[in-house]
Order: C-alpha cells, then structure tokens, then sequence
C-alpha cells in the first residue's frame, strides 16, 4: 500500500511539475509578444537561432561557402601538412614484426599499385580526411571495412590474419546513432553500441556525381542508392572535436563562427550586387515642366525603348514630352568592412590571418609569431590527433588482430616532425654566420679573453663532448700539417745539399742564393749565426747617392 502511495505520489510531482513548466514557457511567450522583436539582434540581423543551427545548415555552409569550408578545414590542414611516424623502436634499420605490419597495411590499402614512396600513405589520408570531415557537424566517424565475411551489423571478431580491405570516413550527416549502452557498469556507459550509415551521399547521388548510376527521378530511387546500414561499433572510431560535457557530441567548428560567416556572404553578394547594379546607372524619366503635372506618358512605349536601350545594341533614346537623366550611382568599397569581419573571424578560432588567408595575402609575420603557430599546432597533434584519431584506430586493429602485438614493453610510439625544422637556405644562411663569427675569433685574438672550447660551449652553442671532439679534431689536423711542412722542407734541404738547388712546385730546379740566412742552417745542415743587418743610414745614403746619379 506505501508503495502505491508513492508511486502516486511521484506521478502527480511529474504532473505538478510539467505544469509549472507549462506555465512558465507560457508566460515568456507572451511577455516575448509584448517586447520589441528589433531589440533582438539575432532577429534584427537575420542570423538563425542557436536551436535552429543543426548539421544541415553547417552542411549547406560548407558545401557552399569558401569561407566555411576554410573555417573548418584550415586546422586539420595545417595540423597534417607533415605526416607522423609510428614506430616500436628507435633503431631505424632494425623493422620490427609491428613496424613491418603496419607498412604492409598501407601497401595493402593502395591496391595494385607499384608506387612504393612514404608519401601518400592512405591511412593518413583518411584520418586527416576524418578530422576535416568531423568538425562540420558534431562529430564524424572512421567505418573499418574487414575480411571477416560479417555483416556490419554483427560485432567485429578478433581473428589471426585478418585483413583491412577498405576505410571510409563520414561526416554526422551520413551517421545517426541508434543505441547507446545503458549499462553504468560497463566501461563504456553512454557511448555509442550501433549506428546507421548511409554508404553513399544522396546529394551525389541526385547530382549524378557518384561511383553509382544516377538513379531514375523520384525518393524511392534514391532511397535505393543511397544505403543506409546498421554498423557496430567494433568497426567504428567516432571522432569528435572541441568536446565538452560529453564524450561523443563535439561542437561543430561553424557554430561559433556562424554569424561572421553570414555577415561576410552579405558583404561579398551585397558588393557584387552594388557593383552589378551600379555599374550601369539607372534612368529618371521626367516630363517638361512646361507641360505641367498632368501628363499622359506612354509607359508601355517608353518601357519597350528603355529595353532596347539596356538589352540591345541601341545607344540613343527617342521619347516625346520627357527626357532621361543619368543617376548617380553610389558604389563604396567593401575591403575595410570585409577585413574588420576577417578579423573577428580569425581572432575567434585562434589562427593568423596570413595563415586564413594564405601567405600571398597575408602579412610576413615575425619569428615570434611563426613560433606561437606552431605550439598551437604541436599542441593539437598531441592532444588532439593523436589521442583521439591515431592511437584509437590503431589499438582497434591491434585488437582485432589486424596488426600483431607490440613486442616491447612500452609498446608502440607516435612523433611528429619537428615544426620548426629548418629550410635548406635557412640551413646555410646559418652556417654562413657561425663560420664568419668563430673566423672573427681566431683572427681576433680573442683566446686570451674566452678559452676555445668555452666559446663553443657558451657562445656557438655545442655540447662539452661536441666541443671537445671540435677541439681534438683541430689539433691533430695542426699536427698533420706541421708534419708535412717538416717533411717538405726536409727533403727541399737533402736537395740542396745534392745540387746546391732545391725544387719549385712545377718540378723545376731553382738555386738557393742564401740558405743560410733563409733558414739559419748550412747546407751541410749545421747552425750558422745569423749575418748582421745593414746600417739602415748608410743603405739609405747609399740609395740616394744612386739617385742623385
């Protein structure tokens, strides 16, 4: 009896309380009806709603408007422009079983094809393909096609030689969810169990651009064609970006930037028709005063004539009793306002306007502004791309044995190239001013204030063991050369004292007239004391009186 008692009890607080709601949404609606709609701007600017705003505006966005598609895709294409390397160990010449299967997997996926080059590796061409396609609505998916014989329906099963023969990527529009696991025990309490698929876009479809016929006019047709199929989620990544509460609906890339988007595709079309419309300015139709206000024009003759003046070849207007005025047409630039709506743009999703843009538009930004960029990016790829693109598609094929099992500990390692890797002119424009600088400080003398190896340390920047393999090497190349210079000038003095000549570099004998005060050694290869310099006064006496001669 308690029990029906509050059974009852919690019907009629459902009831009390759907009442009260009731109330409330009546009430707003009708203080709404009393307010002044222009005090709403949405509603003043035309912009939709935030309810309104679903996957099928955002579709039309994309697929229509520049600005959208670029809005979406300029993260996913900056983020991928270097592809990552994934690997078990660090020794490049040593391919382990996981490394060799993973580059068998994108071989395989290519088809027949004889290209074997790095680049153009399909698997990252359909996760980068994902993550543009996942920031148009709320969340995309990755379909894994397997070997398995299986409906898509059924779970996926993990079997020794299994094979990946296709991978499809899909935005929210193609996908629905059907059911979510409802089990809080389970560790995947509140995602996705099974979802529906439409295998082939009925908007190509309709537009015949599709692999399959172009179906017969009518929905039934195009039903046909575009298959929907139910899909477990064992053969499915859902991808989903800028997550909030919830683990599997993101917030689509254009729901922020929706009212920019529409304030730009005025100010474009806007312009275009300004321009159109006032490139040929329009005509005034006046009559003669002379004739008063009471005058019967011919409208239907004078409209045939302003026809065949606008459309035709004619350039003259015959009308009785009125003439034509030019007006003047009022064209105003819409660069300042564009630009101030890029801006707002940019600043918005966080990316610089040279990059929005392109560089050809875009300012030359500084080395401190190239570098912020880049941590974005290196901050999306390892938060973002990674966790929730790679890592899930390749734990998934590990797990339905596609791939074998890691054989190290740690298991298997993602690195993306470095982003501040240098060009090849930068390279040499570098090594160019390290030579000039560490030549100013041999020819500086600057030794004596800083040691060599602490100006490679400190000022070029080395290593201690770099600096002291620089060091070494130097030194013994010293050794080298003086040794050779002991070699040469040994022998040039066995020569002389043979011939009484030595030897030039092109083989050629030449005498030596002083040996002794060239070298301080007699050609028998004793010391000799050095002659007496002459007197500096009488040579100059001497020179003069030649002179004077």
């Amino acid at each position: 009896m308690a029990d029906n008692d509050k059974a009852e009890d919690k019907v009629m607080g459902r009831a009390d309380l759907q009442m009260y709601m009731n109330a409330v949404l009546t009430r707003s609606q009708i203080i709404e009806k009393f307010l002044d709609p222009r005090r709403d701007v949405y509603a003043e600017c035309g912009y939709p709603t935030t309810e309104q705003l679903n996957i099928t505006y955002y579709q039309k966005l994309y697929e229509r408007e520049g600005i959208a598609s670029r809005v979406v895709e300029v993260m996913p294409m900056e983020s991928w422009q270097s592809i990552p390397r994934v690997f078990e160990t660090d020794e490049v010449d040593n391919e382990t079983p996981f490394e060799k299967a993973w580059n068998d997997l994108s071989i395989s996926l290519r088809g027949k094809s004889r290209y074997q080059g790095e680049d153009g590796h399909p698997i990252w061409e359909k996760l980068e393909r994902a993550d543009v396609l996942s920031g148009i609505g709320d969340f995309g998916v990755i379909l894994i096609g397997l070997d398995d014989g299986l409906d898509l329906a059924e779970e996926a099963v993990p079997r020794e030689g299994q094979q990946v023969i296709f991978i499809r990527a899909f935005d929210e529009s193609l996908v629905s969810i059907s059911s979510y696991e409802s089990d809080a025990s389970n560790p995947r309490f509140g995602q996705p169990t099974q979802y529906s698929v439409t295998i082939n876009d009925p908007r190509h479809i309709a537009a015949g651009d599709s692999g399959v016929s172009r179906p017969e006019s009518g929905p039934q047709s195009a039903a046909q064609d575009s298959t929907t199929k139910t899909v477990h989620w064992s053969r499915i990544i859902h991808v989903a970006d800028n997550l909030g509460s919830s683990e599997v609906f993101g917030v689509s890339r254009l729901r922020n930037q929706y009212n920019r988007i529409a304030d730009l595709i005025k100010l474009y079309s806007g312009s275009g028709e300004m321009y159109w419309k006032g490139a040929f300015p329009g005509l005034s139709i006046e009559t003669h005063p002379q004739l008063g206000a009471d005058v019967d024009l011919d409208e239907t003759a004078i409209k045939a004539k302003m026809l065949e003046y606008e459309q035709g070849l004619s350039r003259y207007l015959a009308m009785a009793g009125a003439s034509a005025n030019s007006l003047a047409p009022q064209v105003v630039d819409p660069s300042k306002q564009i630009e101030v709506q890029l801006d707002a743009l940019c600043i918005s999703i966080g990316v610089p306007k040279r990059i929005f843009i392109g560089s050809e538009r875009g300012e030359l930004a500084s080395s401190q502004d190239a570098s912020s960029w880049n941590d974005r990016l290196r901050h999306r790829q390892n938060s973002y791309i990674t966790p929730r693109i790679i890592v899930p598609f390749i734990d998934r094929v590990i797990e339905l044995k596609v791939l074998p099992e890691p054989a190290e500990e740690n298991g298997y390692s993602i690195e993306w190239p470095d982003l501040e890797a240098l060009t090849e002119a930068e390279q040499a424009a570098i090594v160019t001013q390290r030579t000039e600088a560490m030549s100013k400080y041999v020819s500086g003398g600057v030794e004596s204030l800083i040691a060599p190896q602490d100006y490679l340390v400190r000022e070029m920047h080395y290593t201690q063991d770099e600096a002291e393999e620089i060091l070494d090497n130097a030194i013994e190349l010293l050794e080298e050369k003086e040794a050779e210079l002991e070699e040469a000038m040994a022998l040039e003095r066995e020569e002389f004292g043979k011939h009484g000549v030595g030897v030039s570099k092109d083989g050629k004998p030449f005498p030596f007239p002083d040996q002794q005060a060239l070298t301080g050694i007699s050609p028998s290869g004793d010391k000799v004391p050095p002659k007496p310099k002459p007197n500096k006064k009488d040579d100059g006496e001497d020179k003069k009186g030649k002179l004077k001669e």
